[in-house]
This record gives structure tokens, sequence and C-alpha cells, in this order.
């Protein structure tokens, strides 16, 4: 008889989903599988995972702590982080009760914080150990780095989607924190949805738009098709907008812009890209790495953990880094730098995890 494994996975953009996604296939043949999220990312896992077996259960998601401008933004992120702590409970209560109804052999939560269940085995994947804190609320880190302990404490190990050796990751100081020495943690190693394929590259430069950050995306995707224009060979342009239907072609620039691509089809355009023009988001960077590819990123002003990233990766020569106005000048001023060479890939990490975790269920 099989055994239920429960994944509650983060909505807040589509990486949580694309890189819990390869953890969910390795389990599928032989668990069923119960998934928690909502939004876009519950939708592109039902896209990905159709015809499968997998029971999808949607429920609300913590409010995405950047809205607002100037002063409104520092009283957005007051209490857009009040209103996650009660979230965080009311999802919890849920996940208690799901599990009631299911009995998970264990839990995998990627970026939910009440998804843990006294009595059943919890694992939280996380590279955000440490949040990098906004500008003038550096006083609070501390409080900060007390309540991610506490919140991580509450499961049974964490799992870290990087590499443990502090001179060579990806993540730096946010997956590199003196509280893991009192945490059960494991670096398990990049986590990407994509596999690398000997592909003719042929796609020049590919535009990768998606997040959940959407008040100023037009402005941002019109700016970049505008500096597309001058660049020569063929671009193709991913908005992120599952379900949408904006397909379109603008042929005398030899740019085709597409709603958003899954499956097969989002992994063979990214092999046929020669380099990326993407978000800082750090699922996106993970693809990047499994692919080997280089790219320019374009951290999102104000999200303290993309602008961070960013610096880190482009001070450590492995990514370009700019500003949307001016990816065309930063590509055509700048020597690419190669991309970050891993100790290992996915295939690895998912090999880990389900070491670790098995560990842990035999043990419980």
């Amino acid at each position: 008889m099989k055994k239920t494994i429960l994944f509650s996975i983060s909505s807040l953009g589509l990486g949580h989903a694309t890189r819990t996604l390869p953890l969910i296939r390795e389990y599928l043949p032989d668990h069923n599988i119960h998934v928690l999220c909502t939004g876009n990312a519950l939708s592109y896992l039902k896209d990905e995972l159709r015809g499968t077996s997998v029971y999808f259960h949607d429920f609300r998601d913590y409010p995405p702590l950047e809205r607002g401008s100037g002063l409104m933004f520092y009283i957005y992120l007051v209490i857009d982080s009040l209103y996650t702590l009660i979230v965080i409970n009311q999802e919890h209560r849920f996940v208690t009760n799901l599990a009631e109804g299911i009995q998970p052999e264990f839990i995998i939560s990627d970026g939910r914080y009440g998804s843990y269940v006294k009595g059943i085995p919890s694992f939280i994947i996380s590279h955000q150990i440490s949040f990098v804190m906004p500008r003038g609320f550096g006083i609070f880190q501390r409080l900060g780095d007390y309540v991610n302990y506490k919140t991580f404490k509450r499961f049974n190990a964490v799992l870290v989607p990087d590499y443990g050796d502090t001179a060579h990751n990806l993540a730096g100081k946010m997956s590199h924190h003196p509280m893991l020495q009192k945490l059960e943690h494991y670096y398990v190693g990049i986590l990407s949805s994509l596999k690398k394929e000997d592909v003719e590259e042929d796609i020049h430069m590919l535009f990768s738009t998606g997040g959940f950050l959407s008040p100023h995306k037009p402005s941002f995707v019109d700016s970049l098709i505008e500096q597309a224009k001058i660049i020569p060979g063929k671009k193709i342009f991913i908005l992120g907008k599952v379900g949408g239907d904006d397909n379109r072609s603008l042929g005398e620039y030899d740019i085709e812009i597409l709603s958003s691509v899954a499956g097969h089809e989002r992994q063979t355009i990214f092999n046929r890209a020669k380099m990326v023009v993407s978000r800082s988001g750090y699922t996106t960077i993970m693809d990047l790495v499994e692919l080997e590819k280089p790219g320019v990123l374009i951290p999102t002003p104000g999200q303290t953990e993309q602008e961070y990233l960013a610096e880190y990766l482009a001070d450590n020569e492995n990514f370009l880094v700019s500003p949307h106005e001016t990816v065309g000048e930063t590509y055509t001023g700048k020597t690419l730098y190669a991309p970050f060479l891993p100790p290992w890939k996915t295939a690895r990490s998912v090999e880990i995890v389900r070491e670790i975790i098995g560990t842990h269920t035999d043990n419980f």
C-alpha cells in the first residue's frame, strides 16, 4: 500500500513550485502525493502534473512584503508582516486538520512556515535562513533572525538548496548563518525543474520576466522589448503569465513574446538560449547554474533578497547585473562571466534529499 506525502508550497512567484517539482516527481511513482498551494503556482503545478494522481489543496499565501514606495513601503511592511503571522497560524491549523485525514508519512514545505505537524516528520526547504532587511530596518535583524530560528526549530530539519562551502555557494550570508549550528540542517545543493540538453543554441537572448511583483511589470517588460529591438539575433520573451494569451511576434526585430511555457517546451527554450536575462530570483539562478548558462540579472528595486543576490553573484563574477533600463548597454559593454560551476546538480540533490528524509522517517 502506497504511503502519502504532503508538499506545501509557497506561491510567491513560481520559483518555489518549479524547484519542488523534481522532488514531487521523484516520489510520485511510489507514493500518494498531496500538494497545498495557491494562485499561479498552483495552476503551474496542475499543468506540469496533468495526468498524474496528485491531489491538490488551495490555501491562501502570505503577502509579498514589498508593496508601495517611500513611507508607504514601511507602513505596508509592518502591516503585512503582522498579517503573515496570522496566516501562518491559520495555515498550521489547516495543515494539521488535513494531516489527520490523509495521514502523511512526512511533510515537505517550501517557503510555508506553518506547514508542520507534531508527530509527523516535517521538513522545510529554504535558502533564506537569514532575511536581508530593508534599508532602515537593520536594527530589527536580530529579531528577524530569532523569529526565523524559532520557526525553523518547529521542523525536523532544514533543507538548504545551496552548497555548504562558504567560499563557493550561491546565496552567501542568506544561506550560511550561525543559527544553523543550532538547527538540524543539510546543504542539499541546487534544485531545478530543468535539465541540460544537447541542442543548438539558436536563441541569442532569452528574457524571462516572470515573478509575483506585478505593479510595474508592464513598463519593465516594455523597456526590455525596446532594448531587444536593437540587439541582433533571435530574442524570446517569457512573461510568466500562467494561462495567459499574450503570444505575439515582432517579426521585423526577430522577437517572439510568449505568455508562458511549461514542461518540455520550457526546458527546450532555456536550453536553446545562448544567454538569459532575468530577475535575480534564487530559483532562476539555480536554473541557470543547472544549465550552465551565462546571464544578466535584474534585481527588483526594493526587494532586498534579489538586490543582495545580484550583488553577491556579481562580486564573485558569476553573473552580470544591470538595472532594466540599461540591459542592452550592460550586455554589449562587458564580457560575460563564466557560469558558476556547482559541485553537483539537481539529480544528485534529489538523491540527497531522499536519503536525508529516509533516515529521519526510519528513526521517527
